[in-house]
């Protein structure tokens, strides 16, 4: 018994390195977000850091906060900034809705593509608290932002998603960003769903 739980923790331990190996390569410029997902990170962009934000969803699902959780990593050059996002669904009774809308093939793989506008003024829980965590770094924010957002439905239960945010004062003609929870939507993961 001894014996199996050293092969399952040495397997632990080298599943953990590669999951937390370099997520940047600096020869293709290429930044992981999650598995396959990757996106160019293009040069003068540094890491602002980490921060994870709960997204509450529509489906109201009882017992189990948070509901959501992303997972991001931001980048930025001067008051342009790039977000890495990972969200995971916890609990097996719901599953993210496929996603619809426009696809692009981008960084290597296909994702889904929108355009929106952005203020930091926003009242979404989710965009103040991304707002706050790079303001609390010192770092500056514009009074608006043209957003691309790039995301792909990993399995049933995970989403990637990369941000770019350009400042952009209102001019773009973008609809405004609608919350997380317009995004992703949630289904009960039951016979009767499927």
């Amino acid at each position: 018994m001894q014996r199996v739980i050293k092969v399952l923790f040495i397997v632990l331990v080298v599943s953990v390195t590669v999951a937390c190996a370099a997520r940047f390569n600096p020869e293709t410029r290429m930044y992981t977000v999650y598995g396959v997902s990757k996106f160019m990170l293009p040069e003068g962009y540094t890491e602002v850091g980490r921060t994870t934000v709960n997204v509450l969803p529509k489906t109201n699902i009882s017992g189990a906060f948070p509901y959501q959780s992303f997972n991001t990593t931001i980048f930025h050059d001067g008051e342009s900034y790039i977000f890495s996002q990972v969200l995971i669904l916890s609990g097996g009774r719901y599953y993210i809705r496929p996603l619809g809308g426009a696809k692009v093939f981008k960084w290597g793989v296909s994702w889904r593509q929108g355009m929106y506008q952005l203020s930091p003024a926003n009242t979404s829980d989710e965009y103040r608290r991304y707002f706050k965590f790079i303001r609390d770094k010192g770092l500056p924010v514009a009074s608006g932002y043209a957003v691309d957002v790039y995301d792909r439905l990993i399995g049933r239960r995970a989403v990637t998603r990369v941000m770019i945010l350009r400042p952009d004062n209102g001019v773009s003609g973008y609809a405004s960003m609608p919350p997380a929870n317009a995004f992703y939507t949630l289904w009960r993961d039951d016979f009767r769903s499927r």
